[in-house]
């Protein structure tokens, strides 16, 4: 379904693909922005103001940094990346449509945090376009407890969807949500191509803490290997799936499932000691 971010060639980039600046409705200039991202030890940004691409700093503070931009279409919040200009507005009912003016620009589109926006499945499916939707937004999280956005991906992916999923910060306020979600890409180079690039392929996994270090599918095994968490689950259609927790005084750090007990689908999602979070792209298996 997506390329295998742990058994590819390259390195480990760590990147925000949601943020705003004071040239929409963030409290920090660009510039700001950018150097506060670099401070908390990110590779790259995506600066996504409100209907507009911010001009980018002159000064990248060595952070690799994506042209974006959020609109919105009704109900849904689209973010593009990878773009030269914004698309015309479109209605709801036009969500594909935006979708496609984007991915006519050889950008990629994600679906901004469903469960804030109040989505439903059928919602979701009709924006299917999108590379990814957001598993996790920091924002929507502190404010108002609707920063997971894990049931809208399962639901869409046991209706044959196939989105990755990407964890943001959606930053707008760097003393409040800033450093809580982000992507680990493995690309070949730290530029801005090989960074689109392994996005379009979906070779990357998403965190807010804890990190994946190894997921093998092989011999009817499903196998992964990961930082100290107190949970490892195998996430798969309804009814389906596993999880294995840890002893109380005695951390996890590797889990082996049977696939035979999964259909269709299979995500890998690890939660540590704090509750934080982390999941992997999507495998597909026979239905």
């Amino acid at each position: 379904m997506h390329q295998d971010p742990f058994h590819t060639a390259g390195r480990w980039y760590r990147g925000n693909l949601h943020a705003h600046t004071t040239e929409s409705d963030g409290d920090q200039p660009p510039g700001r922005a950018v150097w506060t991202y670099r401070h908390l030890g990110y590779d790259f940004l995506a600066i996504t103001d409100h209907g507009k691409i911010t001009v980018l700093p002159e000064e990248p503070h060595g952070l690799i940094l994506l042209s974006g931009f959020e609109v919105s279409c009704g109900s849904y919040h689209i973010v593009g990346l990878g773009v030269r200009e914004v698309p015309a507005g479109r209605s709801e009912a036009e969500v594909g449509q935006m979708i496609a003016d984007i991915t006519g620009q050889q950008g990629l589109a994600l679906l901004a945090h469903p469960y804030w926006s109040g989505l439903a499945t059928d919602q979701c499916l009709a924006a299917s376009g999108c590379v990814a939707l957001e598993v996790y937004n920091t924002g929507c999280d502190l404010e108002i407890a609707r920063g997971y956005s894990s049931v809208h991906w399962d639901d869409a992916l046991s209706r044959g969807a196939t989105f990755a999923a990407v964890a943001v910060d959606d930053g707008h306020h760097a003393a409040v949500d800033h450093g809580y979600g982000w992507v680990w890409v493995r690309a070949e180079a730290p530029t801005v191509e090989a960074i689109m690039g392994a996005l379009a392929r979906g070779c990357y996994y998403a965190s807010c803490g804890p990190r994946i270090e190894d997921v093998t599918l092989a011999d009817g095994v499903l196998q992964v290997r990961c930082s100290a968490v107190r949970e490892i689950a195998a996430v798969s259609r309804p009814g389906r799936g596993g999880v294995v927790r840890a002893d109380p005084v005695q951390p996890l750090t590797e889990a082996r499932f049977e696939l035979e007990a999964m259909r269709g689908y299979v995500r890998v999602q690890v939660t540590d000691a704090l509750g934080r979070m982390a999941w992997s792209n999507p495998y597909r298996l026979p239905d």
